[in-house]
């Protein structure tokens, strides 16, 4: 449904009125001629007559046909759709938990000196307005895991709250606490009434010693159905880290089999991401992947827009009268 057109709700009424109009119409071009008097002050008329042209009677006639097809138009209450009224009735819902540690301020490529945070969050922003019928939320995590953004379908919202994510703005960079963040993602998930739910995991370490044991999440996510897709970013020999004009070799080795534990026991999949061009082509895949087949079904609340075209026609009506009456009486 195109939530965008206008529509008629009494498309039969509207159509019975233009078609008497169109008739209307027909029978006056082919049938209908001017009353002709004769009477003996024939060319005292002949006179005042003079004094209107053509193009008077055939602006008072186009006046009163305008009138006429706007209350035909009316008829068939006219309706605009209430865009903020769309609810998404089929979808996916979606977590992404996205490290935000020290070590994501570490680039990976010399051809393409951004950042790992940097890079995560703009194929984020294109993930993200690719699921337009999905609820996304946004979950991060460092030193502990902070909740960005729940489930929304405001896509204007979540390119905002993503564009601002940075290392250290939100939680402590020093520690990797990846449990923690996806404890905070299934709870997110828990009350949603979506039959599907999806984690998308990015990290670029391993978790630290204080973070809880892995097995907890998962066991929680394989209970309530959540599949999660792990994406491992970074090189194989570590990241370079810009420091005073110097380039360091940076960041710590990626935990591998952890992620590809966590994406197997809950029937998702492990990413690995050695540059920006393949973090573009791992979200584009799960895009691909968690696609549904069913028909999105959308409901739209409509609202009547005759009150203002009633005015136009009072106008236009009122106006063809005061001509006839008062500027070009007796045509």
């Amino acid at each position: 449904m195109d939530a965008c057109a206008l529509r008629m709700a009494s498309y039969p009424l509207f159509a019975i009125a233009s078609g008497l109009l169109l008739l209307g119409l027909i029978y006056r071009w082919l049938w209908h001629r001017p009353t002709v008097y004769r009477y003996s002050l024939a060319h005292y008329v002949a006179a005042r007559v003079r004094r209107f042209s053509a193009y008077s009677a055939y602006l008072l006639f186009l006046l009163r046909l305008i009138g006429l097809g706007l209350l035909a138009f009316v008829v068939g209450r006219p309706q605009l759709p209430d865009r903020r009224t769309h609810i998404n009735v089929e979808g996916i819902d979606i977590i992404l938990v996205m490290d935000v540690s020290g070590s994501m301020t570490c680039f990976d490529d010399m051809a393409d000196r951004r950042s790992r945070i940097c890079v995560a969050k703009q194929e984020a922003i294109r993930f993200i307005e690719q699921r337009e019928h999905d609820a996304v939320g946004v979950v991060v995590f460092g030193n502990g895991a902070f909740s960005a953004c729940p489930l929304t379908h405001d896509k204007a919202a979540l390119r905002e709250i993503v564009q601002s994510l940075d290392v250290g703005t939100m939680v402590d960079e020093r520690c990797t606490l990846l449990s923690c963040g996806m404890l905070a993602a299934l709870n997110r998930l828990k009350d949603t009434q979506s039959t599907s739910k999806v984690m998308i995991l990015l990290t670029d370490g391993q978790p630290s010693l204080q973070d809880v044991c892995v097995q907890v999440p998962i066991s929680i996510a394989r209970r309530m159905g959540v599949k999660i897709y792990t994406i491992g970013i970074g090189n194989q020999q570590g990241g370079f880290s810009d420091v005073g004009g110097a380039l360091m070799r940076a960041g710590v080795e990626l935990n591998e089999p952890l992620l590809k534990l966590i994406a197997q026991q809950t029937g998702g999949a492990y990413y690995r991401a050695y540059t920006a061009g393949d973090v573009r082509r791992i979200y584009a895949l799960i895009d691909q992947l968690e696609k549904r087949q069913m028909p999105i079904n959308w409901y739209a609340r409509y609202y009547d827009i005759f009150e203002p075209i009633i005015w136009i026609v009072l106008v236009v009506l009122l106006f063809e009268y005061g001509l006839a009456t008062f500027v070009w009486r007796g045509l």
